[in-house]
């Protein structure tokens, strides 16, 4: 066939032959940007996740008075009714030191342990982004035991401080006061996390969460007082 013969009938082909590879092109092209910012992360809605952690406990108001700041571990289970709402059930072991002073001309030495487990709701403010942000509180129950193992300065005293779980308005011998007391009691918590995807589903979480327990009362010589506790755990753990 002469050349100027074959040369509309291959500019015919390539102008059919072109919208037809285009097709294909144009869409693997527009699959690899879409799934560049699309978010991999599966599901949570109608999942059950395990949670552990662990890290500082602040003692506040007058309890951190009493008490140095201590460490504790935590451990949970929750189920997530959506991606964004769960609830959650926790357990806290953490424990702290009495502080030197904290009777007027004695020094005290012994330590102070709380156990709790709550029930918290979730709220994710960011559920899907590999940068997550929540809101968590609940209610929960409180096991306090505060135990006095030595006090120096005097033989006979009178030791009246609820933080302490202890009250004698009268002067009694120290043999009294040393030893352990315990409380249980109810109490409310609230506070903000902040969550990063390492893989699938598993999280790494650093949270702050304020803690008001309701203490027992106690009729001290200034008249009643609750023994209320207040506490600001500060926790890094995982959630898978």
């Amino acid at each position: 066939m002469p050349r100027f013969f074959a040369m509309p009938w291959m500019m015919t082909a390539m102008l059919v032959a072109t919208p037809t590879l285009a097709g294909p092109l144009r869409q693997a092209a527009e699959s690899t940007s879409t799934e560049a910012f699309v978010d991999d992360e599966p599901p949570i809605a109608g999942r059950v996740t395990f949670n552990l952690g662990g890290g500082l406990l602040v003692p506040i108001g007058k309890t951190g008075d009493r008490f140095d700041a201590g460490w504790g571990f935590l451990l949970g289970a929750g189920y997530h009714f959506t991606d964004r709402f769960g609830a959650f059930l926790e357990y806290q072991y953490s424990d702290f030191d009495l502080k030197d002073r904290i009777l007027q001309d004695e020094n005290v030495a012994g330590d102070h342990i709380m156990q709790y487990g709550n029930l918290n709701f979730l709220f994710g403010l960011l559920p899907k982004g590999r940068v997550g942000l929540y809101l968590t509180g609940g209610p929960g129950l409180y096991y306090r035991k505060v135990e006095i193992t030595e006090l120096a300065g005097a033989t006979l005293v009178p030791v009246c401080d609820p933080w302490l779980l202890i009250c004698y308005t009268d002067v009694v011998p120290v043999s009294n006061v040393i030893g352990s007391r315990s409380s249980t009691d109810f109490g409310l918590n609230g506070g903000v996390g902040i969550s990063y995807r390492i893989y699938a589903n598993m999280r790494v979480y650093l949270e702050a969460r304020y803690h008001y327990i309701f203490g027992p009362k106690f009729n001290a010589i200034e008249g009643t007082q609750r023994a209320d506790g207040q506490y600001l755990p500060i926790n890094l753990g995982l959630r898978f």
